[in-house]
């Protein structure tokens, strides 16, 4: 009984300041570039001191961040355009990832965040063709309508932290997509198989609104 009064305490300690302190109501948008290589590549180059790609505009994914927030919960939704090379051809990639989640401010300097949802990952191939990629990397076979997408895209989850600078929220975010889909709801278990390596790292930069 203790042990979960301080537990309770903790959880209240943690929450009623950020409640506290955020604003009732925060709509931002801005800018996102996210970098191509995932975390474990990163850290691969930097064991071999080979990591100069971080500074190179051409090794970034660019696009939109909007994040809509009530106390600490908030709905964020990224768009990312980019290219995507395999063996066979070079495709336009176009992602879209909405998610839903808690954002907590920290004593007005800084905002953390971390939240779940669905990424629509779009190929286009040099032929003008048009396929949604799974979770497994498959191609979905039949996407006639929002739902199909919807069911068969993998659950991503995206943490962020962003520090404040006046109107502006400055900040690093992680995307990692699980093999978790709405189309198989009940294998939960692959909420928590992604490896925490293959996610990748962005960078935001947001005007708030309100």
């Amino acid at each position: 009984m203790k042990k979960r009064f301080l537990i309770s305490l903790l959880v209240v300690c943690v929450i009623l300041p950020a409640t506290l302190s955020a604003a009732i109501v925060d709509l931002s948008l801005g800018a996102t570039a996210q970098y191509n290589q995932n975390l474990g590549d990163i850290k691969s180059e930097i064991d071999a001191q080979t990591w100069d790609g971080f500074a190179k505009f051409e090794n970034y994914t660019i696009g939109a961040d909007i994040r809509a927030k009530l106390l600490i919960a908030e709905v964020d939704v990224v768009g990312t355009f980019g290219q995507y090379t395999d063996s066979s051809d070079t495709y336009t990639e176009i992602s879209a990832l909405t998610t839903a989640g808690i954002s907590m401010d920290l004593l007005g300097l800084a905002r953390v965040g971390f939240g779940m949802g669905p990424r629509f990952r779009v190929l286009i191939n040099s032929a003008g063709e048009a396929q949604v990629i799974a979770s497994d990397d498959s191609t979905v076979e039949s996407w006639q309508n929002f739902g199909d997408a919807f069911i068969k895209s993998p659950v991503a989850y995206r943490a962020t932290l962003d520090f404040n600078l006046g109107s502006l929220m400055l900040g690093l975010n992680y995307t990692l997509d699980t093999e978790y889909t709405f189309e198989n709801a009940t294998e939960v278990n692959k909420l928590f198989s992604a490896n925490m390596d293959d996610g990748v790292v962005g960078i935001s930069l947001l005007f708030s609104l309100l």
